[in-house]
């Protein structure tokens, strides 16, 4: 198990120098080529199979959302967790986002992320929204959200 949060801490660390560079070479080690992102609740809510799909999708919401924005701020909430699966381990935590966009307020995006690990490799990921959470981040959307796009596909 501590091999899966390791792995988790590393995959963490490079995708934040990823978000920085857009070099998403250094990610391909952490995942097979056949690995799933699923989001679940709100409006975003997808499923992508599939390595570069989910590279892909993740850049897409990158560009749209937090890159657009002029600060970007991640809280943890709680975790990491880890529990054993049996053929690898599942490290979760809940976070929070917070994001500046122009002269608007800054708004707190709340979500939790859970991360399969099984030979070293995340084989899937996702990340999970409340529905009744949301509502505030979809109010500032329509209010001040004009040109942000955090969609996946």
């Amino acid at each position: 198990m501590q091999q899966a949060l390791q792995v988790f801490m590393d995959y963490a660390a490079a995708f934040e120098e990823t978000f920085k560079d857009d070099d998403w070479t250094r990610l391909t080690h952490f995942f097979p080529h056949d690995a799933t992102y699923e989001v679940r609740g709100g409006p975003l809510a997808c499923t992508i199979a599939g390595r570069e799909n989910v590279f892909a999708g993740l850049k897409k919401s990158l560009d749209g959302l937090d890159r657009r924005c002029s600060d970007r701020v991640l809280e943890l909430a709680d975790g990491p967790n880890v529990v054993d699966t049996g053929n690898g381990a599942e490290v979760s935590l809940g976070w929070n986002v917070i994001y500046q966009y122009k002269d608007a307020p800054k708004v707190t995006l709340p979500g939790r992320s859970v991360f399969n690990i099984v030979d070293g490799v995340i084989v899937s990921m996702r990340d999970e929204y409340e529905d009744e959470e949301l509502g505030a981040v979809g109010d500032w959307m329509l209010k001040y959200g004009e040109g942000l796009d955090g969609s996946y596909v």
